[in-house]
């Protein structure tokens, strides 16, 4: 599957899944992934986290939005499992008209204007709430974050490094983990969507609200601003199935029962945000190191090794991995705008993906692939599309220009597909087109060292 993100395209291949939970009104059972950090150290890096996120978006200034945002969310947390006494559930209005919302560890949950104004009663909005609780409570950010320094920095847990001094965000940070809006604790999976899903339902119900309300959100503004939600399902990536799913959880929880779905206080705080001035257009921030073109690619390569292939890649390269994929790409390599967004200006991406057809051939399959991504990237345009052979097996090469992520610049994207058994092998090279010439070199090294299951 693929994500875009801003104008940059970001696809990542599924690699590793989160445990899926099961429960019941019975047997509640949200039992979070595995976490080298502790509960407090959640809390500590949320409020790094948050310092970092506040300098690169625009907070509301509306103490009365604030308050009923508080309100709300305080009342929905009293239901969430796995409610740590050490959580500090602060609740905060981001003045953008993107729909979006995001949680950080610890209980630092941020809600887009665009999100209060979208949602049409309360119910949808507190279901927008109760799925960013999910995150907290399950500990997404950090189990995320302990998978990625599993793979990068495991010593740095053996020996007992992280934490003992200093900024622990800082420290994570100098791992490659990022920092504020385009932090690795932010980038959940489809897994870690569809657990929140499940607890922000429970939570629903055992508030009274109508459980079917998130799933509702979700579908209607996907339907009515889908330009405006890009953003929203870029930093959620939306599960197969998530409304039959929803609706088969609320067959668990227990009798219908009355329900609420909107209140007089919803209908104000949206009427007085609409009378608002708009909010301000927000400025391309880079990330740390991103303002400045990257270091050269290393000469020296390491080896990366994934579940369905491996790949050798610049040793002064970070690597980050999704239930999406995997992407390589030098520090600073990936940018982040003012509204949150993240899109990756230098690296390569590899992805997998299974076509709908039953007799799928490789140019087809190329040809579909190409067809989605130009749906979110209209000014892609196919400069050159050969075969070639990879390893000795038939892929596809596609030489394409699009629309960089970096101000005032366009970029040149390198797509090679092979098939791998009933699925399509992708992957993709970006760099600014006045330099990708003198990252060729390394795209191709890393491309021919790749090796596949089959």
């Amino acid at each position: 599957m693929w994500r875009i993100v801003g104008q940059g395209l970001v696809f990542l291949l599924a690699l590793a899944l989160l445990p899926h939970v099961g429960w019941s009104i019975e047997r509640i059972d949200f039992k979070p992934g595995f976490n080298f950090f502790s509960p407090p150290e959640d809390v500590q890096l949320g409020k790094e986290g948050a310092a970092e996120v506040e300098k690169q978006v625009h907070l509301l200034d509306d103490p009365e939005a604030v308050q009923y945002l508080t309100r709300l969310g305080k009342t929905l947390v009293g239901f969430a499992p796995n409610n740590k006494a050490e959580y500090v559930w602060q609740f905060k209005v981001v003045n953008s008209p993107e729909i979006n919302a995001f949680a950080l560890p610890g209980g630092y949950i941020y809600v887009n204007r665009g999100a209060m104004e979208a949602a049409e009663n309360e119910a949808q909005l507190a279901g927008v709430v109760a799925h960013e609780c999910g995150h907290v409570v399950m500990r997404h950010g950090t189990h995320m974050a302990s998978q990625q320094l599993l793979l990068q920095a495991p010593l740095a847990f053996a020996t007992g490094i992280l934490g003992q001094s200093g900024s622990l965000l800082s420290q994570v940070a100098e791992l490659g983990l990022g920092l504020g809006v385009n932090s690795l604790l932010l980038k959940y999976s489809r897994s870690a969507e569809a657990q929140a899903d499940e607890v922000g339902t429970y939570v629903l119900y055992q508030a009274g609200y109508d459980p079917h309300a998130m799933a509702q959100f979700f579908e209607i503004i996907q339907k009515k601003y889908p330009q405006r939600t890009l953003q929203f399902f870029s930093n959620h990536p939306n599960p197969e199935n998530r409304i039959r799913d929803v609706d088969a959880e609320i067959a668990q929880l227990g009798p219908t029962r009355a329900e609420k779905s909107d209140s007089v206080e919803f209908q104000a705080i949206k009427k007085r945000l609409a009378q608002m001035a708009p909010p301000p257009k927000a400025p391309v921030v880079a990330k740390v190191g991103s303002s400045s073109p990257p270091p050269a690619p290393s000469p020296r390569f390491v080896r990366f090794d994934g579940k369905v292939f491996t790949l050798r890649y610049p040793d002064n390269w970070q690597v980050q991995q999704s239930e999406d994929g995997v992407t390589f790409f030098p520090p600073g390599g990936m940018v982040t705008g003012g509204d949150g967004s993240a899109a990756q200006a230098y690296g390569a991406a590899v992805s997998r993906s299974r076509p709908a057809a039953e007799n799928w051939g490789l140019v087809d399959a190329t040809q579909q692939l190409l067809d989605a991504m130009r749906q979110s990237n209209p000014q892609m345009r196919v400069v050159q599309q050969t075969g070639m052979k990879l390893q000795g097996r038939s892929a596809v090469s596609v030489l394409l220009r699009n629309v960089s992520p970096l101000p005032g610049q366009s970029e040149t994207d390198h797509l090679v597909t092979v098939r791998q058994g009933d699925y399509l092998l992708a992957l993709i090279f970006v760099a600014p087109e006045k330099v990708f010439e003198s990252y060729t070199p390394t795209f191709n090294q890393m491309l021919q060292s790749l090796e596949t299951a089959n």
